[in-house]
């Protein structure tokens, strides 16, 4: 047993007790108790040990902590912010019958504390107050402090029932309101209306009176809460508070002996205003039964709140080694027009795409591209190409002359973290982990979750801010009608803007601090606060040196991949037809023609279908296909366009088959026509019963060739005389008639027709 525990009984057969423990007497074995199950403070009483010890051993009684009012443990200070607040909304209220002054607690207190001081410094006095004879103790305490009687016991009985502290003989104003109740239900008056004299709050001053919330309404509001929150989207109180008078507080009409098939649409009337609680009870009840931040959640959904509205204690690098243990990428339209170089007037080419690859572990920038296209793909390989790669030359491409400990980024990092996006398709990421550039792991988050790589969608932010101006055409999300529009006010080339934002990277690497993801190392050995201190001293300390992949690896590594046939004709991919001369001496093809086609496993660029790339898993060498003759049709265009033509050519194709087959059917029909009426024709002739083969065959076919090179000669005469020449009157060689070798015979007439 320890003071300031409270007894209490177990179960409903015993009587209740709820005892307070103000004081334990081991020696004489007692212990002090104050009744804390009435609300009045009563002087305390003494039980003895062994009986309380029997209750507890019998298990009629237990021991409990007990919880003492949070006010008093506040400090003086707290006590006097609150009594100063109330004092000024006191003095400022115009309430007839107030005073216009308020008591010092804190004096109250001090003052009932002077009275009891003798008999609480005194442990003899109190051990004879508790245990023994009280006689004149009261009396002495009235004697030195002026007090009466009962300012003396009131006092002394709180100071014992509110736990024995100073704070105890506060005045008890945080009890003020608590025990207010709702009724279970109204009072219904002779006439039919509501007893509303115990109506809480103030009278009506305009317009009829509402009735007022009982606890059968606070139940009716929960179900009704229930059933119409579930799917709402957003929830507006007002159009809820007509949902439920409509649905609880209104009555349906109807005529007398009406049926259901009777009624075509239901009449519906609300009830007086005396029969209805106010907009406000029904908002003061709904807000009480859910909290704010469940409305939140149906304003903006839950994956809007998940993303800006829920909290995250966490950390973006738990579990994380060091620096290149995980890049985050991600794209974002900049807000800036870009201005055309190429013109005397002053345009615009739209607003281009920035990518960002960074390090979660130190925060570092590791690579970036800008470009007009997509999001796709194509850029955020680039982007990844540039994050592992030297930044030296790159930055000398835009006239930037830095040293490689400026920009020290040119390492593999292991896990990748992407959006789950068109770009970012689960193909290409499988092309990554195959390309076997050191990535072993890809994220790929939920989507419209940003937050879950919340340190480059925070970049983006702090980038665009201080590289982007108004003067260099920053689209403003709030225009004024009096400016421009950021089109009209492009400053920067893409050189320029890219030589801008490079700059931006450099400052934010080498010169911004960043304080929440340090180490205890890193502070234990004085390391800076920038991103670029944090990457160098995690590198230098890392147990195993991330890796630097070679550029044409890199490029392999990056391109999406796809399947395609080796056949006699080329490598059959998406429809065309590569070729090498390298590949060609590999004899695939040779082999593909004669012992059937073969799989292979390709890596193709989506911006261009003129070369694909094949790389030999045994040699590692690696093979460029170029469009052979046989696809020429489909050379310099973009793959998006090319598949887009192919399936068109499929459908054309297949109707072309279509009406080829028409076609067909057609020819069939007459051939096998011209067959039965030649097949008239030869039974009227005579025919041999002979199987040998017919004599004279060679010399009728010396013959009908004969007579085509006539009709041939016949058409050159025409041809080139311009006259209508009869096939009778043409000779063979010269002007003269001529026989065929013999001077008897007689000119042959060719009939033709």
């Amino acid at each position: 047993m320890q003071v300031n525990q409270r007894i209490g009984s177990v179960g409903t057969k015993e009587k209740f007790v709820e005892l307070l423990i103000v004081d334990i007497n081991e020696q004489e074995g007692k212990v002090a108790v104050t009744d804390v199950s009435i609300d009045a403070p009563r002087r305390p009483t003494v039980l003895n040990i062994e009986y309380v010890e029997q209750k507890l051993k019998l298990k009629q009684w237990q021991l409990e902590l007990h919880d003492f009012p949070e006010s008093l443990y506040q400090p003086d200070k707290a006590l006097v912010e609150r009594f100063l607040a109330k004092q000024l909304s006191h003095v400022k209220s115009n309430a007839k019958g107030k005073s216009k002054s308020l008591r010092n607690p804190l004096e109250m207190r001090d003052e009932a504390w002077d009275a009891l001081k003798p008999l609480l410094d005194d442990p003899e006095m109190l051990h004879r107050y508790l245990y023994g004879d009280p006689a004149g103790i009261l009396a002495h305490l009235e004697a030195l402090s002026g007090r009466s009687r009962k300012y003396i016991t009131t006092n002394l009985n709180r100071y014992f029932y509110y736990g024995g502290m100073r704070n105890s003989l506060l005045p008890t104003y945080y009890f003020c309101g608590t025990n207010f109740q709702l009724q279970d239900t109204r009072k219904q008056l002779e006439d039919g209306s509501y007893d509303l004299s115990s109506k809480p709050g103030p009278a009506t001053q305009n317009g009829n009176e509402y009735n007022f919330v009982t606890k059968s309404e606070v139940e009716q509001i929960k179900s009704f809460l229930k059933r119409n929150l579930a799917n709402k989207q957003e929830v507006v109180l007002e159009k809820l508070y007509d949902s439920y008078i409509e649905k609880h507080c209104s009555v349906k009409i109807r005529p007398n002996g009406a049926t259901d098939d009777d009624i075509i649409q239901d009449f519906h009337m609300a009830l007086e205003r005396r029969h209805l609680i106010s907009p406000k009870a029904f908002k003061r009840q709904v807000k009480k039964l859910i909290p704010d931040i469940a409305f939140l959640r149906k304003k903006v959904g839950e994956k809007n709140y998940m993303r800006d509205h829920a909290a995250k204690p966490g950390v973006a690098k738990h579990g994380l080694r060091g620096a290149t243990s995980r890049y985050e990428i991600d794209s974002t339209v900049l807000d800036v027009y870009v201005r055309y170089e190429f013109s005397n007037e002053l345009l615009s080419v739209g607003r281009p795409i920035l990518y960002v690859v960074i390090d979660v572990v130190t925060g570092m920038v590791v690579g970036m591209h800008v470009c007009f296209h997509g999001p796709d793909w194509c850029g955020a390989s680039q982007a990844l190409l540039n994050a592992f790669s030297d930044k030296v030359e790159f930055c000398r491409k835009f006239g930037l002359d830095i040293k490689p400990e400026d920009w020290p980024c040119h390492h593999v990092c292991r896990e990748l973290t992407a959006d789950r996006g068109t770009e970012n398709s689960d193909d290409n990421m499988e092309s990554i982990l195959k390309g076997r550039v050191g990535i072993q792991i890809v994220n790929l988050n939920a989507f419209y979750m940003g937050c879950a790589k919340g340190t480059v969608e925070k970049k983006f932010d702090t980038t665009q801010d201080k590289t982007l101006t108004f003067e260099a055409g920053k689209v403003e999300k709030v225009p004024r009608r009096e400016d421009r529009h950021a089109s009209r006010r492009a400053l920067f080339t893409y050189e320029e803007l890219v030589k801008a934002l490079i700059k931006t990277i450099l400052f934010e690497n080498n010169h911004v601090s960043r304080v929440n993801a340090r180490t205890f190392e890193m502070e234990r050995d004085g390391v800076a606060f920038t991103p670029r201190a944090a990457w160098k001293y995690s590198l230098r300390h890392s147990v195993i040196t991330p890796a630097t992949i070679s550029e044409d690896r890199l490029m392999f590594g990056l391109l999406p991949e796809g399947k395609a046939s080796v056949q006699g004709r080329g490598v059959y991919f998406n429809g065309l037809y590569y070729n090498s001369r390298a590949y060609e001496r590999l004899g695939h093809l040779d082999e593909a023609k004669n012992f059937g086609r073969k799989p292979i496993t390709i890596r193709y660029s989506d911006t261009s279908t003129n070369s694909i790339w094949w790389r030999d898993e045994d040699t590692k060498k690696l093979y460029k296909l170029d469009l052979t003759e046989r696809s020429e049709a489909y050379k310099n265009l973009a793959w998006a366009s090319v598949l887009h033509r192919l399936k068109l050519l499929k459908n054309e194709l297949e109707l072309e088959r279509e009406q080829g087959f028409i076609h067909k059917v057609l020819l069939n029909a007459d051939l096998r026509g011209m067959e039965k009426a030649a097949q008239r024709k030869v039974r009227k002739l005579k025919q041999s019963r002979a199987k040998s083969p017919a004599k004279g065959t060679k010399e009728r076919q010396h013959m009908a060739g004969e007579l085509q090179k006539h009709d041939y000669q016949v058409d050159l005469q025409v041809a080139f005389s311009g006259e209508v020449v009869t096939p009778g009157a043409v000779n063979f060689g010269n002007s003269q008639p001529q026989s065929w070798g013999n001077p008897n015979a007689t000119a042959l007439e060719v009939s033709h027709g």
